[in-house]
């Protein structure tokens, strides 16, 4: 297949599951009514009181975010987390609708500023809550990437919308108008939420108990590759930040291009956004720090190349490669840490790299002015354009090591999806599995299980051939699995099962087995199948 009908394809697995379809279109909402939020609030600050005001708004909106996010994160893994993105998401609507209420009744500029506060930290706390459910809804590793990269597409999509809808509703209108139209936008997205249940969760949510302690217990998740991966996605931040300052710079001072040249310029990074999305829909499960690196190295060279090119549509179509790098860094890099991170801590492990990248874009919009003032603008986008290709070969051996070592067990993963009865759970929930699961080696004449015993373990067949005995005569094979129907009916062994060659075996305790057992899906074939066996409808292990 192409990259073109890998990415159409993985973009329909996500769009058939009807969870991740309903968080996918709830953070699209999101998105759109966070950008109509962010243009109207703009003009509102502008028209009170020029351009010291919008410094001021700006403030508002993101410095309580920045504050707050790390801390109130731990209540995504607290509570459930598909409960808590639509306490969150009805959170920001009605503060949306606050400011409108607001504006029409005469304008208060400090009260739609301190409502401003609180639209920004619902945003930032609805972005690691939604990240962190998703590997609770996605099945396998190639979903969960495919998700990730339908959330970067809704993003790209949702930051042109955003802006255009809130342009058209301030100039046909006015900004209570556009204010208006975002809570009704993000209220429809709470009601996409409303729905969406996580099933089969084998891993309790954190315990509750003081929120220092929870805090803290993100910061420890936050470690080894994980911490590598934090500290890169900062450094693309700072970057960000610093670009943000030399768009600028580039249409005045390089491309003598006007204010015009600002917009194509912004807009190239979210048309190759959009298209780096879907291109990282086909990224492989186990390859994911190399492609991170690789993505962080084109994040920082087309920069670096704006100034030795001083051409608009050269300066656009690096950017544009930028963007698509932007995309694909993302994607992976959530992905891996969504991998990584254990999942009671994830919500509050997220809620860090978020306000970790929202202070390195910041650190790098107040850093860029003084590089450009020391180098000129030329040589300070060689600098800025420089970093990120220099940080990766420095951490090159390290982000291989994780592709190597870090993630899931292929093996044992590739063994639970392989298991029917397991098909329904989560990534999440085979990981777990994964992680359990024991080999066994045994030889021929060695019974593994028998007639009238108590029932403790659940087994997959490696490879090899053992006999199953039950009044008739069954064989079992790679792939095939047995053991079931002790641990669901809480009766003896119903059968003797003994190996016929020298045979491997994965184990999973009953308990592990069980836990498994609390997704309804799960249940159910289970069931089915322990009623065909009893029935003596079929002799042999199914595959």
């Amino acid at each position: 297949m192409s990259r073109a009908a890998q990415s159409a394809a993985a973009l329909r697995a996500v769009m058939r599951n009807r969870e991740l379809r309903l968080v996918e279109l709830a953070w699209g909402a999101s998105i759109v009514a966070e950008w109509a939020h962010f243009v109207a609030l703009g003009v509102f600050a502008y028209d009170a009181g020029g351009t010291a005001a919008v410094g001021i708004a700006g403030l508002a909106r993101m410095l309580p975010a920045a504050i707050v996010a790390p801390l109130a994160s731990s209540l995504g893994d607290r509570f459930r987390r598909e409960r808590f993105l639509v306490a969150t998401a009805l959170a920001g609507a009605f503060a949306l609708a606050g400011s409108a209420a607001a504006f029409f009744a005469g304008g208060n500029e400090w009260l739609i500023y301190g409502l401003a506060g609180v639209i920004g930290i619902t945003s930032t706390l609805f972005r690691p809550a939604m990240q962190a459910v998703l590997p609770s809804l996605a099945r396998t590793p190639e979903e969960l990437i495919a998700a990730n990269g339908a959330t970067s597409t809704i993003e790209s999509l949702g930051t042109l919308v955003g802006p255009l809808l809130a342009g058209v509703l301030v100039s046909v209108g006015n900004p209570g108008v556009a204010f208006a139209a975002a809570a009704g936008t993000l209220l429809a997205g709470a009601v996409l939420l409303a729905p969406v249940h996580v099933q089969g969760v084998i891993q309790a949510t954190a315990p509750r108990g003081d929120v220092r302690e929870h805090v803290l217990g993100g910061l420890r998740a936050v470690k080894g590759p994980a911490r590598l991966i934090l500290g890169l996605m900062a450094a693309q931040c700072f970057v960000r930040g610093c670009l943000n300052v030399l768009i600028v710079v580039a249409a005045f001072q390089v491309l003598d291009a006007g204010s015009g040249a600002v917009g194509y310029l912004t807009a190239a990074l979210g048309l190759g956004g959009l298209i780096g999305a879907f291109g990282a829909m086909t990224l492989q499960g186990r390859r994911l720090a190399g492609a991170m690196g690789a993505a962080l190295v084109f994040w920082g060279l087309p920069i670096a190349l704006v100034a030795p090119r001083p051409y608009l549509p050269a300066a656009i179509l690096l950017l544009a490669i930028v963007g698509a790098a932007n995309s694909v860094e993302d994607v992976a890099g959530f992905t891996l840490l969504q991998r990584i991170v254990p999942d009671e801590l994830l919500s509050r492990a997220l809620g860090l790299v978020w306000g970790a990248a929202m202070g390195a874009v910041a650190l790098g919009s107040i850093t860029a002015p003084a590089i450009v003032s020391a180098l000129g603008p030329r040589a300070s986008f060689a600098l800025v354009g420089a970093i990120l290709p220099v940080v990766t070969l420095v951490c090159w051996q390290r982000l291989q090591a994780i592709d190597r070592e870090v993630l899931a067990p292929a093996a044992e993963l590739d063994v639970v999806s392989g298991v029917p009865l397991f098909e329904p759970l989560s990534l999440v929930a085979k990981e777990h599995l994964a992680e359990r699961l024991m080999r066994l080696h045994v030889e021929p004449g060695d019974v593994v299980v028998r007639a009238g015993d108590i029932g403790d373990r659940f087994y997959v067949v490696g490879n090899g051939e053992l006999e199953i005995t039950n009044g008739a005569r069954g064989s079992a094979q790679s792939g095939d699995f047995f053991g079931e129907i002790a641990l669901l009916r809480d009766v003896p062994r119903t059968a003797t099962v003994r190996a016929v060659s020298p045979s491997d075996l994965f184990a999973l305790d009953r308990d592990d087995f069980l836990a498994a057992l609390t997704h309804s899906a799960v249940r159910a074939a289970g069931e089915a199948v322990a009623e065909e066996r009893l029935a003596g409808e079929v002799t042999t292990a199914p595959r």
